[in-house]
């Protein structure tokens, strides 16, 4: 059972690495997009975020699975929600920070770029729907001022961050653990 263990907590911080870089990339390829593509807000809102989501949660349940036939296939809930909050911790980790980093350091007129594509896209969807321009500004406002907050961390906004991250990780790690749990197949004794 405590080789088995190990294999969960291995196997989960790996596969963690992974997936963390992988919706890294992702992240920084929608960044591109919105930076350097016309900012339409009906592609925009209709296909790019909702193929990303679609995308991180195909990637996800195929990283979850993926752990499962790493470690045998067969693992108790315990297991279960062990290796999917060390996955999901480690590639939110790797994740949030490697895209504050990218965005803050390595290429920070990048993020402001797609930061205004974005804002623009949204001014367009909400104009096209009839949005009152004192609304619009107000929304505008709200934008920046969250982005401005976003691209200046400080020590206790990162712990109070990956405070909050570890709890909610936790949770949906222990919804998942439910769904992708699956015991052993009991052993009769013949002798």
């Amino acid at each position: 059972m405590r080789d088995l263990d190990g294999a969960v907590r291995k196997n989960g911080l790996v596969l963690g690495l992974l997936f963390g870089a992988l919706m890294l990339i992702i992240d920084i390829l929608k960044m591109c997009y919105l930076a350097y593509a016309p900012g339409k807000p009906i592609i925009t809102f209709i296909v790019l975020y909702p193929v990303y989501y679609i995308v991180f949660f195909g990637a996800a349940l195929l990283f979850i699975s993926r752990l499962r036939n790493n470690i045998g296939r067969f693992w108790n809930l315990k297991q279960a929600i062990t290796g999917i909050f060390i996955m999901l911790f480690v590639s939110s980790f790797v994740w949030n920070n490697g895209l504050t980093v990218f965005s803050g350091y390595v290429a920070p007129e990048l993020a402001q770029k797609a930061h205004t594509s974005f804002i623009e896209a949204r001014k367009q969807a909400m104009a096209s729907s009839g949005t009152p321009a004192k609304k619009m500004a107000e929304e505008e406002a709200n934008m920046q001022r969250t982005f401005e907050e976003g691209s200046h961390v400080t020590i206790g906004s990162f712990f109070r961050s990956l405070a909050v991250s570890a709890i909610l990780v936790f949770a949906v790690s222990a919804l998942l653990g439910i769904l992708f749990k699956r015991e052993g197949r009991p052993t009769t004794d013949n002798g």
